[in-house]
């Protein structure tokens, strides 16, 4: 099938900004594979003259820093693009009391308002002055509360379609003004027409909402796979998810606009990818876009909740996707095809998905970070001990052993399977450290708390030894800030373990009599497993 544009987006507003020179290692990797386009995701990390606080302490890309990554990407055949945010996002932004005014609510912009679309003015004068390319994604997406904060507040209640697509209509004014052809993620189209819905069988949108879409903006379909991911943990492997993304190209369709699909590879729940989980459940939507003709793909890269996981963990997922819209799913051809691309064994990149293997998800085909979830469960206050304790012994040390002998393997590569290879090396003793911990002292054996106070010691060591190659591979990949996030976390995460195991001595030792969280019981919360991408609500129920 011919496409205008089979693209990469990257994530750079989410905690960890790429430096220029991996960013290039991209573009050579994307080259290699026939890709013609990246997007970068950088919804306020880039720098604007007038507006300081654009990128600010968060690592912005300068106008020469994105005009050497266009130089580089035009030259290898790559079109360079902006994604940038116009309505919703941009929740760093609006925490600065310079841009109070501006809110609606949340993270949203206030529509309307003049001086919303004075600073979306500069947005565009910034990426114009930076970007060669006449494309731009301008965002729009789950803005769930648009119009229900100060826009209430001030206006009234006011149909919310018809308030998305006024503003639709000024922010396409001015991507006109700057030369600029726009696409947008389409969901809030359907989100507003299906109580918060956007996949589904039964998703729709009426005839005169469509109407009223501008002719000059393209839509752009996501979707990861989510339904199938989510069908997948209740055993239905069936052809149900083919049939939604049938149905949501056909919603589409009826818009009558330029369309684009973007994938998702699903590097962005931890520090582990999950590469396997990402080509299963995107198999359907490539033959959907297919029959539909969709000319224009995106295969997203996100890095929600601090950015864990490298870029390039997503190799097997990225070149797969292009055989997939290739009309390629033959699986061995694809192996081979990954091989002569990049001299890498195709199953050895894929070992990069094994730390969140357990018998819970034995193939990591459901959407959980199993791995990220044991690494941070409070050892004391441990809210998914419930779920841990069905599972079956996990073997980190194999697990372990197997990135490390893979990583000798992968050349350039080998520092992310180190990484990895020391992640289940410290969850060989962490894993299951507050399960027992809570047993040993419920039951009153003091000789297993004893026994435990050296597994702690030695569980801190290993989570420092992860913490040292994951600062390697973070500065390597990106530029230091956003690395302070994950210093805090690792950092806290080592000094809690020691911190308990001195409380575990001092109860052993009679200078404590109690130690008040082990003495509840863990309640059971939900049946989800181990999916909990949030290091806020890993390791505490209380605020942070």
């Amino acid at each position: 099938m011919k496409h205008g544009y089979f693209g990469a987006l990257i994530c750079c507003s989410a905690n960890g900004v790429m430096r220029v020179e991996r960013v290039k290692k991209l573009i050579d990797a994307l080259s290699k594979m026939g890709y013609n386009l990246l997007e970068l995701c950088i919804d306020d990390i880039y720098k604007i003259e007038d507006e300081p606080f654009f990128g600010y302490l968060r690592g912005g890309y300068t106008k020469a820093e994105i005009q050497e990554m266009d130089e580089y990407a035009y030259a290898h055949g790559i079109e360079l693009v902006p994604c940038i945010q116009t309505l919703a996002h941009l929740g760093n932004l609006v925490k600065l009391p310079r841009y109070w005014e501006l809110v609606d609510v949340n993270d949203i912009l206030l529509v309307d308002d003049p001086k919303t679309y004075a600073l979306i003015d500069k947005m565009f004068s910034a990426i114009r002055g930076a970007f060669r390319t006449k494309l731009v994604n301008i965002g729009m997406d789950e803005a769930h509360m648009v119009g229900l904060g100060k826009y209430l507040d001030r206006h009234g209640y006011e149909n919310r379609h018809e308030l998305l697509l006024r503003h639709l209509d000024k922010v396409l004014q001015i991507a006109k003004k700057y030369d600029f052809h726009a696409h947008m993620w389409s969901d809030m189209f359907f989100r507003l027409a299906n109580h918060g819905e956007y996949w589904g069988e039964n998703v729709t949108v009426s005839q005169d909402v469509v109407d009223k879409v501008p002719k000059d903006v393209a839509l752009c379909y996501w979707d990861y796979g989510e339904l199938a991911a989510n069908r997948v943990f209740l055993g239905d492997k069936s052809d149900c998810n083919e049939k939604v993304f049938d149905h949501m190209f056909s919603e589409h369709k009826k818009f009558n606009r330029e369309l684009w699909f973007a994938a998702g590879v699903w590097n962005y729940n931890g520090f582990a990818p999950q590469n396997k989980m990402g080509q299963y459940v995107m198999e359907p939507g490539f033959k959907q876009a297919r029959k539909h003709g969709v000319e224009n793909i995106l295969v997203t890269i996100w890095g929600d909740d601090g950015n864990d996981s490298s870029y390039f963990a997503a190799l097997p997922s990225l070149y797969a996707m292009r055989e997939y819209a290739n009309g390629n799913f033959d699986k061995e051809s694809i192996k081979k095809g990954f091989y002569q691309t990049f001299g890498v064994d195709f199953d050895d990149f894929m070992l990069l998905d094994i730390p969140n293997y357990n018998s819970g998800n034995p193939e990591a085909l459901w959407r959980e970070c199993g791995s990220k979830t044991l690494l941070y469960n409070d050892c004391f206050l441990g809210w998914k001990d419930n779920y841990i304790e069905k599972l079956a012994p996990i073997p980190y040390a194999e697990y372990a052993k197997a990135l490390k002998a893979a990583g000798a393997r992968v050349g350039e590569y080998q520092y992310i399977f180190e990484t990895l290879s020391l992640l289940c090396s410290a969850l060989e003793y962490k894993a299951t450290l507050g399960v027992q911990t809570r047993k040993a002292y419920q039951s009153g054996d003091k000789k297993a708390l004893q026994d435990l106070t050296e597994r702690y010691l030695e569980t801190a060591n290993r989570v420092d030894a992860f913490r040292k190659k994951f600062r390697e591979l973070w500065l390597k990949e990106y530029k230091g800030n956003g690395w302070e996030i994950q210093q805090y976390r690792l950092g806290g995460l080592y000094m809690r373990i020691l911190d308990c195991r001195e409380r575990l001595i001092e109860y052993l030792d009679g200078k404590i009599e109690r130690i008040e969280e082990l003495e509840e019981e863990i309640l059971p919360y939900g049946d989800n497993g181990l999916q909990h991408n949030a290091f806020c609500g890993l390791i505490s129920v209380s605020n942070l």
